[in-house]
């Protein structure tokens, strides 16, 4: 079995590494949720690596979910620089 860029091959077992849906976070920007398979990345990646990695579906076709949070766009720390 060969795997394509998005999977690995696990004793015979294809796995696709899952987009869940876009959003935009502080400091990170645009990102994708993603599933565990993303390993240390998870649970959001930037865009540029979401697509470097192989995730499915394309970074543009995940369903897009806004900050559940009102203040989601505001710094963490802002009175901190």
């Amino acid at each position: 079995m060969v795997a394509g860029p998005g999977s690995a091959v696990i004793k015979g077992l294809s796995v696709v590494r899952k987009g869940l849906f876009r959003t935009k976070l502080p400091v990170i920007g645009e990102c994708a949720r993603v599933d565990m398979s993303a390993g240390d990345a998870a649970p959001y990646l930037e865009r540029d690596m979401y697509m470097l990695l192989g995730f499915e579906p394309h970074f543009d076709q995940l369903p897009e979910e806004p900050p559940s949070n009102p203040e989601a766009d505001r710094l963490f720390w802002p009175e901190w620089r």
